[in-house]
């Protein structure tokens, strides 16, 4: 039997100053029971008979003998209803008392018909065990239309009250078995609470350009209380992890076993996912060089020559960036002047987390082949800003790849038991990482997902 819940994916994005831990991520199976199967099984089980009697009295000092017997019957079906207030179960099922008092002898005509009907009716309110079984705490009780007795004569009261009770109550503590047997199969809250917990401590495998991972770290499992529909009781189960996104593949965990019972008044199915992306130096350098090609400055002395980028090369200096901008000074009588500067600082994210700038920026020209005039030229504050803006680098192209990517692999199993689908609108940097050969940069996931949880049990 599988058990497909849909659990809803969200991301939300926070501000790229600093990075913080991942928020923990919410995974629930919604358990439901249905009524119907409950009364279908206690149906089945439930016997028609409930009570019987056999056998005589004497009564007037022996003068007078009777035979007593007769039989307490199911009258109807077993019903099973939700309580108005939501707090439990009602189980109910007619039964119909039918005996015969007859005396012997001469008293013979004193023979009597006599008997009543009543509801047994079981109050069951369910609960979780500490080991994961579903349980109910049951109350039952009924009360009889008439009295089981009938006055053959003054003096004379037959009553088979005690003897049917004691047999009625015995029948009603079978139901209530019935019941929670029936409760504790249908809900298989420890097979499938094991199996979620399973599912949700193996690491993620995203779909992204580069080989990706989500690092799987189990914080608990809870439960919910446990809510009645007309037609049902339900009960989710909930286990919060924390998603680390890394590159290559996920490493191996050990896995945990089933923790102890924890109840959870709220359960909403909440996954934070964040999603690392490899972003080359060449690639980086090739994206910048268009952007900056697109502006001149027209620098501020006699016979205002031109100053253009032609291109940026990017590399890692330790934890910082260096950008080499190739820079063309054009001018009048066919001036031109080539030169490199060095733009080096920290790498960090707009407001946005879309565009990367540095910050704590140093720029040095390289003084060969340059003139003192030249030099004295690119010394300006408004070429020198010119030139830092030139190490500006637009992500958003690069994230809207990975997202696009991301959604054409979607519906898509990051692990056993677990598919991803829905809709991705956008990536958003959370956080960037300096390496020798690329930017490492951790995008956060913006929009809807659905999470199918396939929480089935062997049985």
């Amino acid at each position: 039997m599988r058990f497909l819940t849909p659990v809803v994916l969200t991301a939300v994005m926070t501000a790229p100053a600093a990075l913080a831990a991942p928020a923990p991520s919410t995974l629930t199976v919604p358990v439901s029971v249905p009524l119907a199967g409950v009364q279908g099984a206690a149906n089945a089980r439930v016997p028609l008979e409930f009570a019987r009697v056999n056998e005589q009295r004497s009564f007037l000092g022996g003068l007078l003998t009777v035979s007593l017997s007769g039989m307490v019957t199911r009258a109807g079906h077993v019903q099973v209803r939700s309580l108005p207030d939501g707090s439990g179960l009602r189980v109910s099922v007619p039964i119909r008392a039918a005996f015969r008092a007859e005396p012997g002898g001469v008293g013979a005509f004193l023979a009597r018909d006599f008997g009543g009907e009543a509801t047994v009716a079981l109050t069951v309110v369910p609960t979780v065990t500490p080991d994961w079984e579903a349980d109910v705490a049951v109350k039952g009780d009924y009360a009889w239309t008439d009295p089981l007795s009938v006055e053959l004569a003054q003096g004379v009261r037959v009553s088979v009250q005690s003897l049917v009770d004691a047999q009625v109550r015995a029948q009603l503590d079978a139901l209530a078995a019935q019941v929670r047997t029936s409760v504790r199969e249908q809900a298989r809250l420890r097979e499938r609470a094991g199996t979620l917990w399973a599912r949700a401590q193996q690491p993620w495998t995203l779909p992204t350009p580069d080989p990706a991972y989500a690092r799987v770290t189990p914080l608990n499992l809870s439960v919910s209380p446990f809510r009645f529909t007309p037609d049902a009781l339900k009960v989710t189960l909930g286990a919060q992890l924390r998603l680390d996104a890394g590159l290559g593949r996920a490493p191996a965990q050990v896995a945990q076993p089933l923790p102890p019972l924890r109840r959870s008044e709220t359960l909403t199915p909440d996954v934070n996912l964040s999603v690392p992306a490899r972003l080359p130096y060449p690639e980086l350098s090739a994206a910048a060089t268009r952007e900056a090609a697109k502006r001149t400055l027209t620098l501020p002395v006699p016979t205002s020559p031109t100053l253009r980028v032609t291109g940026v090369t990017l590399s890692a200096a330790g934890a910082a960036l260096n950008a080499a901008v190739s820079l063309q000074i054009s001018g009048p009588l066919g001036l031109k002047l080539n030169a490199t500067a060095d733009v080096r600082g920290t790498p960090t994210l707009d407001a946005a987390g879309q565009v990367l700038t540095l910050k704590n920026v140093t720029v040095r020209t390289r003084r060969e082949g340059l003139t003192g005039r030249a030099l004295a030229w690119l010394a300006d504050a408004r070429a020198q800003a010119y030139v830092a803006q030139a190490a500006r680098f637009d992500l958003r192209p690069r994230l809207d790849a990975v997202r696009a990517q991301m959604q054409t692999r979607l519906p898509f199993t990051p692990t056993p038991g677990v598919t991803l689908s829905g809709t991705l609108r956008s990536l958003s940097v959370t956080d960037v990482r300096v390496t020798p050969d690329a930017l490492i940069v951790t995008g956060e996931a913006l929009g809807t997902l659905n999470a199918t949880v396939d929480a089935s049990a062997t049985r």
